[in-house]
């Protein structure tokens, strides 16, 4: 009976301890308007503007969703090539080819994408979107930012 009340007192105490460490975490929403670097509220675009953009950014989407079920396709058969008992090279080499050529569609579309969008803005809020790409990027975890940094004195 005795050893029942302290195990229930150690579990509340340990339940009590842990609520304000779970609370301490940073509350990340990164849909829209969460205030995460929400680059295209604070480029106040014109009403042109903001319909060029809605018709541009669809017209990308419905280039780059085949594409990426094509490359999730292919990376499931890359892993399945690579469970197998003896890798077949041939089909290997020819996966990553796909992927590789898959890859390199993307960033170009990724890349013209881009140059569209610079097209319909003014300089001025072309201006505001790279200062504000450019510090979101910055310390942002492990693999973003500045990685390869100098060590500062």
């Amino acid at each position: 009976m005795k050893k029942s009340i302290i195990k229930s007192a150690l579990v509340l105490m340990m339940v009590l301890l842990t609520v304000p460490i779970l609370n301490a975490q940073p509350n990340v929403k990164n849909g829209p308007g969460s205030g995460k670097n929400n680059v295209k509220s604070s480029l106040n675009l014109s009403a042109e503007q903001q319909e060029q953009m809605k018709t541009l950014r669809l017209a990308h989407y419905k280039e780059m969703k085949p594409l990426k079920f094509s490359m999730a396709e292919l990376k499931a058969q890359y892993r399945t090539l690579m469970a197998a008992e003896t890798v077949d090279m041939k089909l290997l080499s020819n996966n990553i080819d796909q992927q590789t050529a898959l890859m390199n569609k993307t960033q170009k579309l990724q890349a013209y994408q881009q140059i569209k969008v610079k097209e319909i803005l003014t300089d001025e809020q072309e201006m505001m979107m790279a200062q504000k790409q450019f510090r979101g990027k910055k310390g942002r975890g492990p693999h973003s930012g500045f990685r390869h940094a100098p060590a500062q004195k």
